[in-house]
């Protein structure tokens, strides 16, 4: 099959950040990791080594440089004779983090089996088997917050159930703080190496041991307060920062906020969705707000000014004369921030004008004698629903 341009692979242009070519490869390998598509693998194994040859290439500046001038013969030298092998990925840790919570990944890692699939890789990974393994869990939880949060931002303060280490052991697991032992079953290796004798040749197995899982140490009297876990549960309080302009139902990234690790590994993550609270003064399209008046007749007629209640604080609005029921200002910048951005959108206000319900013989007079007599028209909707 012939090769594919590396930058049309990972469906980017040729002026990409690092930054944008890192998130389009965990994006993709996510997508087409073999793991992810048992029904095919062998398609799936295919397009995976062509996004990691591509990212072996673009993420190194100086192969990218002479990709970008040489193509794909500034780079051979890199790969040899037989095109990409997994010896030739650097980016080891990259892989492991998006494949870290992946159970294919994690037990080719532990069988030693990582030589059929990814080639050379496992003599380089086996290093780092126990980061992969013992990776913290992810928190997931939600905040409802008042719309305005929206245009200003906010440092909010948020509880979040959290397992730290067991202040009467340290973390060890043992009973006051008491030094682990030597695991006997494995001898301290953390591993257990099996044989099975399969005609003329030997299948060799490696697992983590059962007795240490995978540390290499025993604890001889366990905690009494976290029974051996080495963690206690408890609630603690973060302040997270919330930027102006972020969506309703955006999830923020609190990196190694999550749950500790049980065997000593990363932190998980901690993901905060911001939810906003409906209003009954405003609402939300986009960088736009919508709110609503009422104007006398008076002033529809004649013209005037009225206050208006904006995101911020209040502002006086002119209402021209002759003004018709339902019309629409524009307040520009009073509307909601553009993410990152100093530019913000425009508060729309639809003026709902009061009709009054009885007159008395005076005004009937004045009526008719400015306008003369007319129908009555039906009523008409308001902006939220409400009738008017």
């Amino acid at each position: 099959m012939a090769k594919r341009d590396y930058y049309q692979v990972l469906g980017l242009d040729r002026e990409a950040t690092p930054d944008q070519i890192k998130t389009a490869y965990r994006r993709l390998a996510r997508q087409h990791h073999p793991d992810m598509n048992k029904d095919n693998p062998k398609p799936a194994e295919e397009k995976f080594k062509e996004l990691s040859e591509a990212y072996e290439v673009l993420a190194d500046p100086q192969k990218r440089q002479r990709y970008d001038q040489l193509g794909f013969g500034g780079v051979e030298s890199d790969f040899g004779p037989g095109g990409f092998t997994w010896q030739n990925f650097t980016h080891v840790g990259d892989l492991e983090d998006l494949l870290g919570n992946s159970p294919f990944f994690e037990q080719l890692l532990r069988n030693g089996a990582v030589g059929g699939l990814f080639g050379e890789l496992g003599g380089r990974s086996r290093s780092r088997q126990s980061r992969v393994a013992m990776r913290g869990n992810d928190v997931e939880i939600a905040i409802r917050l008042p719309l305005t949060v929206a245009v200003t931002g906010a440092e909010q303060k948020i509880e979040v159930p959290h397992a730290g280490p067991c202040p009467d052991c340290n973390g060890t697991g043992a009973k006051n703080g008491t030094a682990l032992e030597t695991c006997p079953q494995c001898d301290g290796q953390g591993q257990i190496r099996r044989a099975q004798s399969r005609g003329y040749s030997q299948l060799i197995t490696i697992s983590d041991c059962p007795t240490c899982r995978g540390t290499g140490k025993r604890i001889r009297e366990r905690c009494p307060n976290c029974g051996g876990a080495g963690i206690t549960r408890e609630v603690r309080t973060l302040e997270v920062k919330i930027p102006p302009g972020v969506e309703d139902g955006s999830v923020l990234r609190l990196a190694r906020q999550g749950e500790m690790s049980t065997q000593g590994g990363v932190p998980g993550d901690l993901f905060v969705q911001v939810l906003f609270e409906a209003s009954d003064t405003f609402r939300r399209v986009g960088p736009d707000g919508y709110t609503e008046i009422h104007v006398p007749l008076g002033t529809a007629v004649l013209g005037g000014e009225t206050r208006v209640e904006t995101l911020t604080g209040h502002a006086v609005l002119k209402i021209p004369p002759g003004t018709q029921p339902e019309s629409q200002f524009r307040l520009r910048g009073e509307g909601f921030p553009r993410l990152n951005s100093a530019e913000r959108g425009d508060l729309i206000v639809v003026a709902h004008v009061e009709i009054p319900r009885s007159l008395d013989a005076r005004q009937k007079e004045l009526v008719k004698e400015a306008f003369g007599s007319s129908g009555t028209g039906g009523k008409r909707s308001g902006l939220f629903g409400r009738r008017t």
